[in-house]
């Protein structure tokens, strides 16, 4: 992508959070701040090289640390393409997927975040095998 398509992409993050905002007063505050964190922040970094924000550390909802690492597990274990759900085949196994996460290949983690993946490694790779073959 181009910088200029890059910096689109991006703008899902604070869109999200448009649309959200349009539908605050429907919804329980919590509920509406928790969903708020995750879409404008899953895209947040541990080292601050994140967007949109360039938050660091702990500066980083949980919440938005939860979906980001499991988001990068199912970009990496998922053999669909986001766009259009048709299978493409070109995920990674469960192991080398979990060591690439584990190893800082793929995102950049807080290490509580790694050790909380670490930890629920077994429980993913269920999740992952059953909605993997209800697609």
């Amino acid at each position: 992508l181009s910088v200029d398509e890059f910096e689109v992409i991006k703008s899902h993050t604070t869109q999200g959070c448009e649309v959200l905002q349009q539908i605050e007063a429907l919804q329980d505050k919590k509920y509406m701040s928790i969903s708020y964190n995750i879409c404008r922040h899953h895209h947040e970094r541990s080292d601050g090289k994140g967007y949109p924000d360039n938050l660091v550390g702990d500066a980083i909802p949980i919440e938005a640390q939860i979906v980001s690492i499991v988001d990068a597990y199912e970009a990496l274990v998922g053999e669909r393409d986001k766009c259009n759900g048709k299978k493409v085949g070109y995920a990674f196994d469960k192991e080398k997927a979990f060591k690439m996460i584990t190893n800082g290949e793929c995102g950049n983690f807080s290490d509580d975040m790694i050790n909380a993946f670490t930890k629920s490694k077994l429980l993913l790779e269920k999740i992952a095998e059953k909605y993997s073959e209800e697609l």
